[in-house]
């Protein structure tokens, strides 16, 4: 099959694309996003591309955002990580081989399968590496990356470097947020001890919240685990979009689920009132909201976090 002829196909499968999204309101709401590497090009497959183990191998193509061939949707449903399930083919990004230049393809979604649970790692100006889990050993070494600018080109794994520009990605969607918020509204709220350790084995600290004040999603999230210590009390663990992990604890919901998603800004629950029944969801001191962290290196609402220099008192901008 020439250059030409797919080029030609791949003209038509956008027109018919955009025609289709541009008459269906239900299409058009769909979270699709293309993932462009600087110099204008994106990932992009179909299943005219040459096989790996008998599936499309992942490339590169000038960007287009209506592009079906171009487009992910992210789903939280991975084991280890985030899957990055491609719109034309219905399959998965995957990379079985953790080597350098070993190239990837994509393959049959499925969450239990370590060579398609992928980490979204802010590197900072609205871009991310993509890098692949190593499952219960948390992350691999190894990222997607993209040596050439070209139509077709070749796309493979490299050994994660944040200042690699063929590794930095950014999101048509911009679904990595580069500013976290405080997960309630105004302020100054106290903090009421210094660091200390969740059930999570997160970095954390609490807020001098009153029972009963909102508790919002501080960056578009995910529900990776929630344990219901009784009276509606909650403990929750969640994924940031850029794939940070944080917690959430002495929440007050009528109910959490696992893969649910929320939008910055979006309310959580409330701060509980009401103490836990269940010691190993959730150990009380009197009412306020814990928060974990991805590390004490952080950088929220304006607020530069370390582990030896914490303000007295916050306030949110939401």
């Amino acid at each position: 099959m020439t250059m030409n002829f797919n080029k030609i196909q791949k003209i038509a499968a956008i027109a018919i694309a955009s025609l289709f999204l541009a008459v269906t309101a239900q299409a058009a709401a769909q979270a699709w996003e293309t993932f462009q590497v600087n110099g204008g090009y994106a990932l992009n497959t179909n299943n005219s591309f040459r096989l790996i183990e008998g599936n499309p191998r992942m490339s590169i193509y000038q960007h287009n955002s209506n592009d079906p061939d171009q487009q992910f949707d992210i789903s939280s449903n991975g084991k280890w990580g985030t899957l990055l399930r491609h719109r034309s083919t219905g399959k998965c990004l995957n990379a079985h081989y953790l080597a350098d230049n070993r190239e990837i393809n994509v393959w049959p979604c499925n969450g239990n399968d370590v060579d398609q649970n992928w980490h979204l790692e802010n590197v900072g100006n609205g871009e991310f590496l993509i890098r692949r889990s190593a499952g219960n050993s948390g992350k691999s070494d190894f990222c997607v990356d993209s040596p050439s600018r070209s139509n077709n080109g070749r796309i493979h794994l490299i050994k994660c470097e944040r200042n690699n520009a063929n590794q930095r990605w950014k999101s048509s969607a911009n679904v990595v947020a580069t500013t976290w918020k405080l997960p309630w509204r105004g302020g100054p709220v106290s903090r009421n001890q210094t660091w200390h350790t969740d059930g999570y084995g997160l970095s954390s600290l609490d807020f001098g919240l009153n029972g009963g004040q909102a508790v919002l999603a501080p960056i578009k999230s995910t529900v990776i685990s929630a344990c219901n210590a009784g009276n509606n009390h909650w403990a929750i663990q969640l994924q940031a979009s850029n794939g940070q992990y944080y917690s959430l604890i002495h929440v007050a919901a009528s109910s959490i689920s696992r893969g649910k998603t929320y939008n910055q800004g979006d309310q959580i629950g409330v701060v509980a009132s009401l103490a836990p029944l269940n010691p190993k969801c959730a150990v009380w001191t009197g009412v306020h909201l814990h928060m974990g962290f991805p590390s004490k290196n952080f950088s929220i609402d304006g607020y530069n976090l370390t582990p030896s220099s914490l303000p007295s008192s916050f306030r949110s901008s939401q």
